[in-house]
């Protein structure tokens, strides 16, 4: 499926970003297609808690793609690496439901971004 360009895309998009961010990024993603479409987007695995979450498939994901670990002022990211010739290929409409979203979560904290998945309706269903 998309996993992989996906998280390309995150990537390139937001400049870089950490493995928690794009989990949770992901997991909206799939639960706006569960609201919209009846089924999930991705592929991705979800161990689910009712504190969080974790998936196995995104380290996995991140491991095939030429990203380069970032750390300024204390934060720590990952962010695709200058030279990477990548050719991210997703449907017109994936990448707009994936604009919207960044729109939508921009200013969460990390606190509320996992709030707003694990109070949503659509987590069991991850």
């Amino acid at each position: 499926m998309y996993e992989k360009d996906i998280v390309a895309y995150l990537l390139r998009e937001c400049g870089g970003l950490h493995p928690f961010h794009i989990s949770r990024i992901v997991a909206l993603l799939d639960m706006k297609y569960l609201e919209e479409k009846g089924k999930k987007l991705t592929e991705v695995d979800y161990q689910k808690t009712p504190y969080g979450f974790y998936s196995n498939k995104i380290p996995e994901i991140l491991n095939e793609l030429p990203v380069e670990k970032v750390e300024e002022e204390g934060y720590k990211y990952l962010k695709l690496k200058d030279d990477a010739n990548l050719k991210i290929e997703l449907p017109k409409e994936i990448e707009e439901k994936i604009n919207e979203l960044l729109d939508e979560i921009c200013e969460l904290s990390d606190e509320e971004l996992n709030k707003r998945i694990i109070q949503s309706k659509y987590y069991q269903m991850l």
